[in-house]
C-alpha cells in the first residue's frame, strides 16, 4: 500500500502547480478578491473535511445570539441543484445540501443560503439586509476576502504533517495557511494538558498576527430522529451508520458507553440508499436484546425523511454535539471584538 500511494506523487506535484500559479495570480493582483462593507467570518481548512467546519459554524452563531441580521453562506455540497439557493425549513438534502439544512433547523432565526459562486451569494445576501455573513468552508475560495479568516486543523492530522491531494488530505500547501487570522486545532483532547498545548504551538508556530486556539467535541443527550423521545447510549446494543470524512472519534466514542453490535459506514455527505437501509434495520432486527438503539449522526439524520416509513415503531436516534473551547483560549473574545468593531448598523443589528 505504501508503495502504490508513492504512485500518486506526481498526480500531487502537477496539483500543486497548478494551486500555486492559482494563489500567485491572485497575490500579484491578476486575479482579484472582493471586500465586502458587511462584516464576513470565513470558517475552512486545507484539508479535504472532517475538521468540523459546521460545528464551529454552529458555535459562533450560538456565541452571536445577541444579534440579528446574521446569514450563512455555504456551497451545499452534495446537492443535485446549482446557483443561489435561500435554505426553509420546507427544504430537503437533495435541493441545499444537508448542512446548510442542519444549520437552519438548529438556528431558524438565521438566514441561511446556499451558493457554488459565493460572490453572487453573498450579494443576494446582503440585498437581503443582513449586517453579518459567516462563509461555511470557504478557505480556498479566494474570489472573496472575508474580514475574519478562521483555519481548522485536526489535533490528529495537523495540516502541518500532511501533504496536497492525491497523496495526502491537503487542498493547497500549508504554506497557505498564512491566510489565517486565526487557527483552530480542532478535537483536542480535553482537557488539554499544557505541555501538549505547548507542543502543538511549536509545531504550528503561528505567525504573530495569527491567533491559536484550542476547541474539542462535547456530546449530549441522543434524540429521535422521527419523534420527541428521550433516550439512553449507556448499556444499549447498537447498530450504527455514519456518512462523514472521520468516524473516529464517534465510534470510540460509542464503543466506550455501549456494545457497538455494527458500524455501517459510507462515504461523506453519501445519500442512503433503500438497500443500505434495509440492512441496518435486518441488522437490527437480529439483535436479540430489547435494550437496543440504531444511531447515527445529526447530519446523517437530515437524509433520512424519507425513509421515515422504514423506521416505524423502531428506536432511531441521532447522537448531537457541539463544539467547546480550551479554557486558556480566548476565541469567544476575538469572535465578539471583530463584530462589534465592524458591525454597520448596531441599532438595526443589536437586540
Amino acid at each position: 500500500m505504501p508503495f502504490l500511494r508513492l504512485l500518486l506523487l506526481p498526480v500531487s506535484l502537477l496539483y500543486g502547480l497548478f494551486v500555486y500559479l492559482r494563489n500567485l495570480s491572485f497575490d500579484l493582483g491578476l486575479f482579484c478578491s472582493k471586500e465586502y462593507s458587511v462584516p464576513i467570518i470565513s470558517v475552512g481548512n486545507l484539508c479535504s473535511g472532517g475538521s468540523g467546519k459546521s460545528p464551529h459554524v454552529e458555535y459562533i452563531l450560538s456565541l452571536l445570539k445577541d444579534y440579528k441580521n446574521i446569514a450563512v453562506l455555504s456551497r451545499g455540497y452534495g446537492r443535485d441543484t446549482s446557483g443561489f439557493k435561500w435554505v426553509d425549513q420546507n427544504s430537503i438534502v437533495l435541493d441545499v445540501g444537508d448542512e446548510p439544512l442542519q444549520i437552519l433547523r438548529k438556528f431558524p432565526q438565521v438566514r441561511v443560503a446556499v451558493s457554488e459562486n459565493r460572490n453572487i451569494g453573498i450579494q443576494a445576501i446582503i440585498h437581503d439586509e443582513n449586517k453579518l455573513i459567516v462563509l461555511d468552508d470557504a478557505f480556498q475560495h479566494r474570489w472573496v476576502k472575508p474580514g475574519l479568516n478562521i483555519l481548522l486543523t485536526t489535533y490528529d492530522n495537523l495540516f502541518i504533517n500532511d501533504y496536497l491531494l492525491p497523496y495526502g488530505n491537503l487542498r493547497e500547501s500549508r504554506k497557505r495557511a498564512d491566510r489565517a487570522d486565526i487557527i483552530v486545532v480542532t478535537k483536542t483532547p480535553n482537557p488539554l494538558l499544557p505541555l501538549d498545548e505547548y507542543r502543538l504551538k511549536e509545531q504550528i508556530s503561528p505567525f504573530y498576527h495569527q491567533k491559536l486556539c484550542y476547541s474539542y467535541i462535547n456530546y449530549l443527550p441522543l434524540k429521535g430522529v422521527f419523534s420527541n423521545i428521550n433516550f439512553a447510549l449507556d448499556g444499549k446494543d447498537v447498530v450504527l451508520f455514519s456518512a462523514i470524512a472521520h468516524s473516529k472519534e464517534l465510534v470510540d466514542y460509542v464503543q466506550s458507553k455501549s456494545n457497538l453490535v455494527e458500524h455501517f459506514e459510507f462515504r461523506d455527505h453519501y445519500n442512503f440508499k433503500k438497500k443500505d437501509i434495509q440492512k441496518i434495520i435486518d441488522c437490527f432486527k437480529k439483535i436479540k436484546s430489547e435494550e437496543k438503539l440504531i444511531l447515527t449522526t445529526e447530519k446523517d439524520a437530515t437524509r433520512l425523511a424519507i425513509f421515515k416509513s422504514y423506521f416505524e415503531d423502531l428506536p432511531i436516534v441521532f447522537l448531537p454535539i457541539e463544539v467547546k473551547f480550551q479554557g486558556k483560549t480566548n476565541f469567544n473574545h476575538l469572535i465578539l471584538q471583530y463584530v462589534k468593531q465592524n458591525i454597520i448598523d448596531n441599532t438595526i443589528s443589536k437586540n
